[in-house]
């Protein structure tokens, strides 16, 4: 069967049913709806549009106007951090021209910290002569409502038309699996992806000819997703979104309005441009560019993209049914794709990988489809900024469940642009195949003469790795002194991660430092060898708690859970193979359970409290769940850095982690070493 489909593949046809995916009731009628709005406007195509050349640049639009209309949900950013006074202000000190209107909406904030924005109604203003002038005030809605979000846009549209319209929205985002405009007055209700999609139809008339709106804009973690751009590339011309988490600064207001006030016939793809620009300079400025991302996604190209991200996961799929271990194949080029929000058992799950580089790092294993979305990814995005340690983001993000969690899959299988990865994810994650899935491989191959007969579906299972021969697996000592895990290749090709963890043995207490990924791997044979050195990861000598988020051939980033100033976060720290060395980027809050991350970044500066974070279990109990306990307290000083520090003399243990492809982990025997005077030798 595999051969055929992948032929049938090779020859590029589309199966129409995959075109979009979304399981809201009031959206039900998309696919249908925008498979016809997008066979209208192919037809009305003149040949020049149809021929024209994606490297040629847009020309400047006429002058005209241009209206701004600004969704701005609070939340915790505001009534905690003051950030979104912060960007009004900013926003508000742009002498603007008269054709030039900047709309705002304010809400989902408990308390704000200025005089003017009320916490206890919907606001609605202009930007006038640097002040907020209130034209409306509704009641106490949710911003997280998709009714509230389509009601300002048609109060917009109606009152404050333009030539060129760009909304913004700003708050938190959690991406495919979540979404955007978290309100903390109604239980951190969102917007998710087919509420936004909601929102926009029902304040405008979709046509991907002539979409309503020139930019759509996320001042917001994490929504420069494939899902994201599927929704709007009938709803506007541009997406301005970032893969990564933003710093709590945000877009530069001052920045990008002062550009367009300068010249209003700046068009909309160059505006995006000033957009990224500004967004990296101001990042820059506060030494926060390390992590940060920002694109323009041409959305009239985005059609492009979602036709060959879906065959992407149709080829994913079929491999999947002919060999379920293929699931730990694509784990294994997850694990080193950048990916976005954290993505680790202490920061938490947002489940956002980079679609470009997890296609770069799958074509060996997906040699028929992979190319054809690296070049659609290439043309859809015109531009983007990236810090250092964002080398490999391509500008669009996609779903891949690193934390095996069913309910973030079936958040992205609403939010979903191909209905080929959401039969993937649900196979992988539950083990079998849906009806629906195996629907879809029927009717895949009626398109193919002389198809082999595809299996029953009661014959398609996933393959699991055996918990009785990984868990506590024996490992062997080589005689120069290194530990060696032998699981064979069948166990190993059902795995995606195979790492070490490492702990300190006290009295009866084991103490976990956390895990790396220095190992020397041979995957074809099952065979681990530790490449530990006897040192591990500190802050200025202090041992700390770590774990690696993602690994590729120019930096690793590590996770480490720390209390700063007395409240919980997450430090990032990067190890730069270029420079050799260490450096820490700031801390981060967990990402929630639905996905939403948090959006500011701190910078750690002297004076602030360090609390070493770290988890023990009791040797004498026999099972033993692990207990978080604080180490060691510390203040920042100027010259405060992580480094690999030694261990010092005591007795420590080394456990193989095995992970497969839904985030299970199996754990080897531990293998006790002990160091003295600086030497390590492991205990037979």
């Amino acid at each position: 069967m595999k051969k055929r489909l992948l032929m049938f593949l090779m020859a590029g046809v589309l199966f129409a049913a995959s075109l979009t995916g979304c399981d809201d009731e009031d959206e039900a009628d998309y696919v249908s709806e925008y498979q016809e709005e997008e066979e209208a406007d192919e037809e009305e195509a003149d040949e020049e549009e149809a021929d024209e050349d994606a490297d040629v640049e847009e020309a400047d639009a006429e002058d005209g106007s241009w209206a701004v209309y600004w969704y701005l949900c609070g939340s915790d950013l505001e009534s905690n951090y003051g950030f979104a006074t912060t960007d009004l202000a900013e926003a508000a000190g742009v002498d603007l021209p008269d054709n030039v209107t900047v709309v705002v909406q304010t809400g989902g904030a408990s308390e704000w910290q200025n005089d003017i924005v009320s916490a206890d109604s919907i606001g609605r203003y202009v930007i006038s002569d640097g002040d907020l002038e209130q034209v409306d005030e509704l009641e106490q809605a949710s911003m997280g409502d998709s009714g509230t979000l389509s009601s300002f846009l048609k109060f917009c549209n109606k009152n404050y038309p333009a030539d060129h319209k760009m909304v913004v929205l700003w708050d938190h985002g959690g991406g495919s699996t979540s979404g955007a405009a978290l309100d903390e007055n109604f239980d951190d209700d969102y917007l998710s992806i087919p509420e936004l999609r909601k929102a926009f139809k029902g304040s405008c008339k979709p046509s991907k000819k002539k979409p309503p709106y020139d930019i759509i804009g996320f001042d917001t973690c994490l929504m420069s997703t494939v899902d994201v751009a599927n929704i709007f590339q009938d709803i506007g011309k541009y997406l301005v979104a970032s893969e990564e988490t933003e710093p709590g600064l945000g877009w530069a207001y001052d920045g990008w309005l002062g550009a367009l006030a300068e010249d209003t016939s700046i068009s909309p793809k160059n505006l995006g441009k000033v957009i990224c620009d500004t967004y990296y300079e101001a990042c820059e400025e506060y030494d926060l560019a390390d992590e940060v991302t920002l694109a323009v996604t041409d959305l009239s190209k985005v059609s492009d993209v979602v036709e060959a991200y879906n065959m992407l996961g149709t080829e994913a799929l079929i491999n999947a049914v002919d060999d379920s271990a293929f699931f730990a194949d694509f784990g294994r080029a997850a694990s080193s794709t950048e990916n976005y929000g954290g993505n680790t058992d202490k920061s938490g799950y947002s489940d956002m990988a980079d679609l470009g580089d997890l296609t770069k790092n799958s074509k060996k294993i997906m040699p028929e489809t992979s190319q054809a979305l690296l070049d659609a990814i290439k043309a859809a995005v015109v531009y983007q900024v990236k810090g250092e340690y964002r080398s490999h983001a391509t500008g669009l993000s996609c779903y891949y469940s690193y934390s095996g969690n069913t309910d973030l899959c079936e958040n992205f299988e609403k939010a979903s642009g191909s209905k080929a990865f959401e039969h993937f994810y649900h196979y992988g994650l539950t083990g079998e195949l849906s009806d629906e899935g195996y629907q879809y491989l029927l009717d895949l191959a009626e398109e193919i003469e002389d198809v082999e007969e595809i299996p029953e579906k009661n014959k398609i299972k996933k393959k699991k790795p055996s918990k009785q021969k990984l868990e506590d697996h024996e490992l062997k000592i080589t005689d120069d002194n290194y530990a060696v895990l032998n699981i064979g290749a069948k166990e190993a090709a059902l795995l995606s991660e195979v790492n070490f963890e490492l702990a300190i043995i006290d009295d009866d207490t084991m103490v976990y430092l956390g895990s790396d990924n220095d190992i020397d791997a041979d995957w074809e044979k099952g065979v681990f060898k530790d490449n530990f050195r006897g040192v591990w990861g500190s802050i200025d000598d202090h041992l700390v708690y770590m774990e690696v988020v993602s690994s590729n051939e120019d930096y690793t980033t590590y996770s480490t859970p720390i209390k700063l100033n007395g409240e919980e976060y997450n430090l990032r720290v990067i190890y730069d193979y270029n420079k050799e060395k260490y450096e820490i980027l700031g801390a981060r809050k967990e990402t929630e359970d639905d996905g939403m991350a948090d959006k500011d970044l701190v910078k750690l500066k002297p004076g602030d409290k360090i609390t070493t974070l770290h988890w023990a279990v009791s040797l004498a109990e026999d099972d033993p769940e692990p207990v978080e306990f604080e180490l060691d307290t510390f203040k920042v000083k100027k010259k405060t850095k992580f480094k690999e520090t030694d261990l010092g003399d005591g007795t420590f243990a080394l456990i193989f982690e095995m992970v497969d492809s839904n985030n299970k982990t199996y754990t080897s025997e531990a293998a006790l070493f002990t160091i003295e005077d600086g030497e390590m030798e492991y205990l037979e």
